[in-house]
């Protein structure tokens, strides 16, 4: 009876979660979080070749092939502190920040996460897995700008912009080989909501000016898909990899004058490997890599300079206007977006079983810094320049049905300093950022 109970009052979460919530701020590797699962999130976000609870899918799906029936839950809080600073104008463009620091209003987030697995048998499992993304997450406040300038960092009062991603991932795994080799398949439901403000300073290069900002929360569906492995190549060692798919997204039409291509926005492809070596009965490292292909999404990784090449632009700088490219305007083909460059991500994490139930994790996770200098103006509004994160957590079991978890991680101040391409000023970009999560699971 209690376990009917739990399995059913957490499948309802499930599905509220599904209808109405995304994880959103994470802005660790890029705008993807350092790892999925409490006990994955304190070793360094590593899971390609380590798999614990139902949260699996969310590194590697193979890590579900005859796990034991079980329902995982957590509660995150993400606190990402943001800012920019601008140096003097020096009036070369028609775009000058106000000078000084200003801290982004929007620190505190609560991120929940959940997942369930179905054993079929000892080979076999299936489960279904709800993860979020985002990063997106800003809002500064109404700045003045001086004696004749409209208000706010980009001319429309408080600017800001919002991302969510929520990943619904059901999986199928299976072991094979005598159960040496494990090999799973998810297809992957995406839902994300989207919405900028204060950024009407941009009118003028937009292909579509009504649909920049202000207009709310849009929202999209899309689908892609994953499959990976794991193998035991010898006693205690274990190898794992996974590739993930483009995920394809319907349009925020809203945002149609923002994003290249009319308000497109996929999620990008990931692809990656690990290895897991059990160095004594209790202890446990591994140790992953992961690529993160921002390439394959225009709107994140075109270079805010394409601007440059729209009739507006050549026309400011005093050419010919006749010879610019119109799909060059923010929200056409050629648009720009943030200049996000494809990253890849190391981690590794350790796992020390203490007795008495008791299990104790460390990590570390070391991603690329996705802006590049030439970027920092648009990259006020999504400045994810995090790099190292540390990470540290515990797993305490009570009987044999319940488990609970805890995560904890800190990135510290990374920045990036650039130019103002549209006056010539000196920007900087900086975040750090703090995480604790909580997680309960009952195994069946």
């Amino acid at each position: 009876m209690e376990a009917r109970f739990i399995r059913r009052s957490l499948v309802t979460i499930a599905v509220g979660l599904a209808m109405g919530s995304a994880g959103v701020a994470h802005a660790t590797n890029g705008y993807f979080a350092h790892g999925y699962g409490t006990k994955a999130k304190g070793m360094g976000g590593v899971g390609m070749a380590i798999s614990q609870d139902s949260y699996a899918p969310g590194i590697n799906p193979a890590g579900l092939a005859g796990m034991e029936t079980r329902i995982d839950g957590s509660l995150a809080y993400f606190r990402p502190e943001r800012s920019y600073t601008a140096g003097q104008p020096q009036g070369q463009g028609p775009f000058p920040l106000a000078p000084g620091e200003v801290e982004s209003g929007s620190k505190n987030f609560f991120i929940p996460s959940i997942g369930y697995v179905q054993q079929i048998d000892e080979t076999r499992s299936w489960g279904v897995t709800l993860l979020g993304n985002g990063g997106l997450n800003t809002n500064y406040p109404n700045v003045n700008n001086g004696p004749g300038q409209p208000t706010g960092t980009f001319g429309g009062g408080s600017a800001g912009v919002n991302l969510e991603q929520l990943a619904i991932i059901p999986t199928y795994a299976q072991k094979f080989a005598d159960g040496r080799v494990s090999v799973g398949v998810s297809p992957i439901i995406s839902y994300s909501r989207f919405e900028a403000k204060g950024i009407q300073g941009f009118e003028g290069f937009s292909s579509d000016p009504q649909n920049l900002s202000d207009n709310g929360t849009d929202s999209a569906w899309g689908y892609g898909g994953q499959i990976g492995f794991q193998a035991d190549v010898a006693d205690g060692v274990t190898i794992g990899a996974n590739y993930r798919s483009k995920i394809r997204n319907g349009d925020f039409d809203d945002y149609s004058g923002l994003f290249a291509e009319g308000g497109s926005f996929d999620i990008p492809s990931t692809w990656g490997a690990g290895i897991s070596v059990e160095v004594t009965p209790s202890v446990t490292i591994a140790a992953d890599y992961q690529r993160i292909n921002y390439s394959d999404v225009d709107a994140v990784s075109n270079p805010f300079s394409n601007l440059f090449n729209s009739p507006e632009a050549i026309g400011m700088m005093g050419g010919d206007p006749s010879m610019g490219d119109p799909e060059a305007r923010l929200g056409g083909k050629n648009g720009p977006g943030f200049g996000w460059r494809d990253i890849n991500v190391f981690k590794i994490g350790a796992q020390f079983e203490a007795g008495n139930d008791w299990t104790w994790r460390v990590g570390y996770n070391r991603g690329q810094n996705p802006v590049r200098s030439d970027d920092v103006l648009i990259n006020i509004l999504a400045p994810a320049v995090m790099e190292d994160h540390f990470t540290a957590g515990f797993t305490k079991g009570f009987g044999e049905n319940h488990e609970l978890s805890f995560a904890a991680m800190y990135a510290p101040k990374k920045s990036v300093s650039g130019t103002n391409p549209l006056d010539g000023q000196d920007i900087e970009i900086e975040m750090r950022q703090y995480e604790l999560e909580i997680g309960y699971a009952y195994r069946f």
